[in-house]
């Protein structure tokens, strides 16, 4: 009798990535090693696969099944996802539950000179002058310890509390959430306009800086829950407690 055939079950790959809609979904193997999946993490974003991913600004959400990652996994692998410069992290979702990332300030090394463009999914700090012709963009508040006046977009996803601030405010324009504004008329050569933008209403007014901290003390980092409770990260101050 023909003795039969032995077949060998096709191996499960560690990462799978499948695009619904408007984002993608990074699938980690809950049987492998975590060693294994980060290995694949760098083969599908840096080899053959790395000009698929490639492109425009993408979020991403990583599901882990059974597995509960640790805070040092699940920051391995934002960062191994984040080396691309266009995918985003937003979430982390397990049979346990969800919970959302929430990325940490950013500092930038000034000067950002004309054609520069710099996006955060938080808030940003930028440490030197946004000369004109720059952009800075952030999800969160955007900070500028020197003269902005380049472009500035804070609260990009629709944060409406998001504020722009500068130690010498007189920007070429400035948009919170979805409402742009232009530029104050009563910028002075010499005189240095210590002053944040913020949205009252249905329109962005400029103040003191010295006032922000009074009308809206700084939201601390945070990860939300399956239930919505929040739970803090470290230290509440934020950017504005460089200022």
């Amino acid at each position: 009798m023909a003795q039969r055939e032995r077949r060998e079950e096709p191996r499960k790959s560690p990462v799978t990535i499948k695009g619904v809609r408007d984002h993608l979904v990074f699938y980690l193997d809950d049987a492998c090693a975590f060693g294994d999946i980060l290995l694949d993490l760098d083969e599908k974003l840096n080899g053959a696969q790395a000009r698929l991913l490639s492109g425009a600004q993408m979020d991403v959400s990583i599901h882990t099944g059974s597995r509960d990652l640790s805070d040092w996994e699940r920051d391995a692998v934002r960062r191994a996802v984040s080396r691309t410069g266009n995918l985003l992290v937003r979430e982390f979702v397990s049979d346990s539950g969800r919970q959302t990332v929430k990325y940490e300030p950013r500092l930038v090394y000034g000067p950002v000179r004309a054609g520069q463009v710099v996006v955060h999914p938080g808030d940003l700090v930028v440490i030197g002058d946004v000369n004109p012709g720059a952009l800075v963009v952030a999800e969160g508040d955007v900070y500028v310890l020197g003269a902005l006046r380049g472009v500035a977009h804070a609260g990009s996803q629709g944060d409406r509390e998001a504020v722009i601030a500068a130690a010498d405010f007189r920007p070429s324009q400035i948009r919170i959430a979805d409402i742009i504004s232009e530029p104050p008329v009563d910028r002075m050569p010499g005189v240095v306009y210590f002053e944040y933008a913020y949205i009252d209403g249905d329109g962005v007014r400029v103040d003191k800086l010295w006032t922000l901290h009074g009308r809206r003390p700084r939201r601390g980092a945070e990860v939300r829950g399956t239930g919505g409770e929040r739970k803090g990260i470290g230290d509440a101050r934020g950017p504005a407690d460089l200022l």
